[in-house]
């Protein structure tokens, strides 16, 4: 075969691999009749609220925390010989094992009648032998034992191995769950007495095929409380929390990028989220869902990202979504340990810290809408993350031109709406497709194909 058709064919099996991808997208992401009326806010682009929380609580969970842990645990979880922790392997009970015992160690109640795991099933199947999954949850104990209660999700399953090689999934899921654990510890050491149970879970189950069914493991615990739905007061949900910034983000000088997703939905999340007290190091990005959740030639649909997939289809109750972002090894088998910005992650660690511990302490309610946007933040957000774009090189140059005319768009944009213009379904379906264009370059900076869109 000479190059020239080598090249044909090369680029043939390129444009089948994006047709499928895009027939991924399309076919598995719920319809969403009501995405066209989504209600457009402005509560996080606003003045944020006066003062920052402080509390003595938090301060000292903050400063019990042993940065130390997270790579140990990390190197644990997405060791070789763990071979990627698929769902219902022997690797995969190895690791909730590992999880179990960091639970025990750490002083926290078992979550589950008397048990840190709760086996699930799938399609409802009760009776079926063998669980289908299995999560894994602790509770720190609210001073009332009838007390509300916050919950903090990392799921533990990858995708184990893919076509002979290990995915070990450091970055996804390893880092947030190595989060939890040594928030997890910090807790059992300072014992402080909050008004909320604190709830760790580690859902089986979240990676494909699962994802966004009934079969992951968070969908399982969302219809399968263990504490009473109507009093869960927040729900922190974690993926991708230690990969390191691409250099456009570098580049744009957000390297410690915190990626807040949900506080949109209602005044006192986007307050309350926005009160924290300034931490070295992490910088908190807010968008709204639809920023990450947008499908291209699919108007119509949202695509959940992760384990809160179940808790906004059954329970719509309050929750966020934290992470750092996708990176360049995203379910690849160089998602290894070594490939991790450690020292990023314990200063994450330490704003999560932070957050879960006023959630479990503040006073008064926090609502929740869901099809809410900020279509202000969300724009201000993506043009500080494209900001870098024109210093490197590396994109292809239908998709240098492609991100440079979005860029220009989002500027557009934001000029009308800030001199007083409503935005409408059509013009912010424009600003997400530019998100998502953005997040796939970063993610894949050789995909010429995601000009296309």
């Amino acid at each position: 075969m000479n190059q020239r058709r080598c090249a044909r064919v090369a680029l043939g099996a390129r444009l089948v691999v994006v047709a499928a991808w895009l027939v991924v997208l399309v076919t598995s992401a719920p319809a969403d009749a009501q995405s066209s009326r989504y209600t457009f806010v402005d509560h996080l682009s606003s003045p944020a609220p006066p003062g920052a929380l402080a509390s003595a609580a938090a301060t000292a969970v903050r400063d019990g925390l042993v940065a130390g842990t997270l790579e140990r645990d990390v190197r644990v979880l997405a060791a070789p010989e763990m071979r990627g922790r698929l769902r219902g392997t022997e690797e995969n009970a190895r690791a909730r094992a590992h999880i179990v015992e960091r639970l025990k160690r750490a002083g926290l109640a078992p979550l589950f009648d008397g048990s840190f795991e709760q086996p699930t099933r799938a399609d409802g199947a009760a009776a079926a032998a063998t669980p289908y999954a299995t999560n894994v949850g602790a509770v720190f104990r609210a001073a009332q034992a009838d007390a509300e209660w916050i919950v903090l999700v990392a799921h533990y399953d990858h995708l184990g191995v893919v076509d002979g090689a290990i995915h070990a999934g450091a970055d996804d899921n390893a880092s947030s769950v190595a989060l939890l654990l040594a928030l997890a510890d910090s807790l059992g050491r300072s014992r402080p007495r909050l008004r909320r149970h604190v709830v760790v879970l580690f859902p089986d189950a979240e990676e494909p095929p699962d994802i966004r069914t009934e079969r992951m493991g968070s969908s399982w615990f969302w219809r399968h409380l263990p504490l009473p739905a109507e009093r869960l007061h927040l729900a922190i949900v974690l993926d991708l929390m230690g990969g390191r910034a691409s250099p456009e983000m570098e580049a744009a000088g957000l390297t410690g990028a915190l990626f807040v997703l949900g506080a949109e939905a209602s005044r006192g999340l986007a307050d309350f989220a926005r009160a924290l007290p300034p931490a070295d190091g992490v910088e908190p990005v807010f968008l709204s869902l639809p920023m990450i959740e947008a499908v291209p030639y699919a108007p119509g649909r949202r695509f959940a990202r992760s384990d809160y997939h179940g808790l906004r289809e059954h329970l719509g109750r309050p929750f966020v979504f934290l992470s750092t972002g996708r990176t360049e090894t995203y379910h690849t088998e160089r998602d290894t340990p070594d490939t991790l910005d450690y020292a990023k992650l314990g200063r994450v660690t330490r704003w999560v810290a932070v957050l879960a511990t006023h959630a479990a302490e503040t006073d008064g309610p926090l609502e929740w809408r869901d099809f809410t946007a900020d279509p202000l933040a969300d724009a201000r957000s993506l043009l500080r993350m494209s900001a870098g774009l024109g210093k490197h090189g590396r994109f292809p140059w239908p998709l240098r031109r492609a991100l440079a005319a979005d860029r220009r768009m989002v500027e557009q944009l934001l000029r009308r709406w800030d001199a007083g213009e409503a935005p409408t379904p059509e013009s912010y379906r424009a600003l997400v497709l530019a998100s998502t264009r953005l997040q796939a370059a970063m993610w894949r900076p050789g995909g010429w194909y995601f000009a296309l869109w």
